[in-house]
């Protein structure tokens, strides 16, 4: 989405009726995003981020439910309420990718009686959502692959030459505190890997 179809399509949508919370699940039914009010999940958003969408289902699947009729193509949307003990509507619009295929559902929370944007309007919102999201994770990646995983596998090999340095002089002590450093820059090391690694998981 471009900036013109933000600024003439999109924003003026949503500052004419604010979404009270609106989140997003992957093909995993995993969250990939959470933002404004997350107290219907009884949870932070934080808390949510890559978690299943049974952490927040109720005893009868209802949340699983709405995510089957999304990701199967045989809804265009999916609402749900207002009830008597929840006076907002909880609506989820499919995201498609360039080939057809649903790849993400896009949720959004609104008190009942005000004005909902249309299901053309909220999928752009949710797309501008994820447009961020991806250029955040793309940096991400890049300054972890680039700079820290970088940093981190030349200070290993120095280390490992000082090491090598020190036992060719027989000191024993040092060495073997070398060998701690390098354990633990290691770990460090599969550990920014693990995180990228995750972050290309979070888009399946």
């Amino acid at each position: 989405m471009g900036k013109e179809d933000w600024s003439n399509r999109v924003a003026p949508v949503l500052i004419e009726s604010v979404p009270l919370c609106q989140w997003g699940f992957n093909k995993s039914w995993r969250f990939v995003y959470v933002s404004g009010c997350a107290e219907m999940f009884r949870r932070q958003p934080e808390e949510l981020l890559q978690q299943h969408v049974s952490i927040i289902d109720d005893p009868s699947g209802s949340w699983a439910a709405r995510l089957d009729r999304i990701f199967s193509g045989t809804s265009p949307y999916d609402t749900a309420g207002p009830t008597p003990e929840q006076d907002r509507v909880i609506l989820h619009v499919p995201i498609h990718a360039t080939e057809g295929n649903v790849v993400y559902a896009a949720g959004f929370l609104f008190d009942a009686g005000y004005p909902v944007p249309t299901v053309r309007e909220l999928e752009l919102a949710a797309l501008a959502i994820l447009q961020v999201l991806q250029t955040e994770r793309t940096r991400t990646e890049r300054f972890l692959h680039d700079v820290v995983a970088q940093c981190l596998s030349s200070t290993g090999l120095q280390l490992e030459l000082l090491r090598l340095e020190i036992e060719d002089h027989h000191i024993q002590t040092p060495a073997s505190r070398t060998t701690e450093i390098q354990r633990v820059l290691g770990e460090a090391l599969s550990r920014v890997r693990a995180f990228s690694a995750g972050q290309d998981a979070g888009t399946a």
